[in-house]
């Protein structure tokens, strides 16, 4: 039979790994407002944890101000007590970890939550230990913008533009406190939870927009929500939720409507860039605000935006808002992390024969879009790999490029039985040739089951068809399994064919819908690089 220390770990691994009961976790929830030995445990534990995580042992779980379940719903805010002492802690438990006095603790590792990720004319207030600019990390702690734009990224997800001057405290990855000043947050689907403090007020974000300003003076604040839904939490007081187009005036944990414009205005990531005064910087911005409410589309099987990867990145993260989630991630193999079309952007390298990103996508798709922005350096194989399912079963497609400088959409009912008689293939006009090497294409193709009709489209624009095998014959729902991006790894023949890729891609998406000649225009021209 386990003793009580036994069950406390049991209760505290199960909350770190996500696997708790509503039961279970009220009994954890319980035990640490009450125990003051249980909090030192729950601590050292997480601080344990979150090493292991950010040595790149399995994803990290988050300590939120107010815990949650994992839908997100609200637990309690008097858990602000519980991460603040953690916090303020783990130095302190960097003893118990080490072992090794006063030497350890001034040793003991601390974990970056942010970075700053853009800058405009920005003067930080900072002691001589400290050097705040574009591209550091960021530890827990308090920033001091004296004046002009910053925008913080956080590991969880969140983007803040902050408006100096302003004071904004680090607490974890996915929370802050605003002590003055002005912010806006944009916080996609995956960061849902993001919490701010803002006086006696905590704000959490539901996955949506919204700007917000403190006075140090008066401890009041304004809240402006653009889209979405927060929910704010003041005391023992129910929890209240404000929507797209609330603007709210909160004082002393009291709340009262006011007009949009009341609150003056709020820096978002564009002003940031623009304030940068750098063209390719700025045009990156514009696409990243737009990125950011691509992943909201419902239609989306899975999207990848390849940003922030590291030379350590060997996980592509679906950013889908969708039920999919991470399990769509790609596992990166052998790909090189390079810049995209722009220099703030990241992207993938594609040339050696092991390069590719691997997916495991379930499901059968009764429509199929499928784009990528790739940069094209040489077309040296008889075909190269933009998108392959693995050997090449009923109901799969394959999307590639040919040495001509076509693209190529096929897909057979009948898998590999008789692929003269079955395979679909449809060939785009040549688009490409030698002298573009080096240059950003954005590559689509739709298929639309209803109509039995392929487009191809370069750069938004629709492309000629130059034949094809059985296009009259109909296609059928779609089906991907075990895939690739860049490769081919599982080949239809024995001796296989290399296929892969000499080129870079920077962001690939797939829908089960037929987007409009519109859309795809859209989608280059916000995304084209100059």
């Amino acid at each position: 039979m386990k003793d009580d220390d036994s069950d406390l770990q049991d209760l505290i691994l199960g909350h770190l790994d996500g696997r708790l009961s509503d039961t279970e976790f009220s009994e954890l929830q319980e035990r640490l407002d009450s125990d003051e030995s249980a909090r030192l445990k729950y601590a050292s534990l997480a601080r344990l944890d979150t090493e292991l995580r950010d040595g790149g042992f399995e994803e990290e779980k988050v300590i939120y101000f107010s815990e949650k379940q994992s839908a997100g719903v609200v637990k309690s805010p008097a858990l602000w007590v519980l991460a603040a002492a953690i916090v303020a802690l783990a130095a302190w438990v960097g003893i118990l970890l080490n072992d090794g006095g006063d030497e350890a603790f001034s040793q003991a590792p601390m974990n970056g939550v942010a970075v700053i990720s853009a800058e405009a004319q920005a003067i930080w207030v900072t002691d001589k230990n400290r050097n705040l600019r574009q591209g550091v990390a960021l530890e827990p702690g308090r920033l001091v913008l004296n004046s002009g734009l910053a925008q913080i990224d956080f590991y969880g997800g969140a983007s803040i533009s902050l408006s100096g001057p302003a004071e904004l405290e680090l607490v974890s990855r996915d929370a802050a406190v605003l002590h003055r000043g002005r912010i806006k947050a944009d916080v996609p689907p995956a960061a849902r939870g993001f919490e701010i403090r803002v006086g006696e007020v905590v704000i959490e974000d539901l996955g949506t927009s919204f700007g917000l300003a403190a006075d140090p003076e008066s401890g009041a604040a304004d809240l402006v929500v653009f889209d979405g839904e927060v929910r704010t939490l003041a005391g023992e007081e129910t929890p209240k939720s404000y929507f797209g187009g609330d603007s709210v005036h909160l004082n002393n944990g009291k709340s009262s409507p006011q007009a949009m414009d009341a609150a003056g205005e709020f820096p978002g990531i564009a002003d940031v860039m623009a304030g940068a005064g750098d063209r390719d910087v700025s045009r990156y911005a514009r696409w990243k605000e737009a990125s950011l409410k691509r992943r909201l589309d419902e239609r989306l099987i899975a999207y990848y935006d390849f940003e922030d990867l590291t030379n350590l990145s060997r996980r592509l993260p679906n950013r889908a808002a969708n039920e999919g989630g991470a399990d769509l991630d790609g596992g990166i193999v052998g790909a090189r992390v390079a810049d995209g079309r722009w220099p703030q952007k990241t992207g993938l390298d594609f040339r050696l024969e092991g390069d590719r990103v691997r997916f495991q996508i379930p499901g059968a798709f009764d429509n199929l879009s499928i784009y990528a922005w790739v940069r094209i350096d040489a077309l040296d194989r008889q075909m190269n790999s933009l998108f392959l399912t693995d050997y090449y079963d009923p109901q799969e497609f394959h999307w590639q490029l040919s040495d001509l400088g076509r693209l190529h959409f096929a897909s057979s009912p009948k898998g590999v039985e008789d692929l003269k008689l079955h395979n679909r293939r449809f060939y785009s006009d040549v688009f490409w040739t030698p002298e573009m090497s080096g240059q950003w294409f954005l590559l689509a193709t739709t298929v639309d089951l209803e109509k039995q009709k392929v487009i191809h489209f370069i750069n938004g624009e629709a492309v000629g068809c130059s034949g094809g095998t059985n296009m009259e014959k109909p296609l059928r729902k779609f089906r991907i399994g075990g895939a690739d991006l860049g490769n081919w790894t599982e080949p239809i023949w024995p001796k296989g064919q290399l296929r892969t890729l000499n080129g870079r891609i920077d962001e690939f998406a797939l829908f089960d819908a037929v987007l409009s000649p519109e859309e795809i225009r859209a989608i280059y021209e916000i995304g084209k690089p100059d």
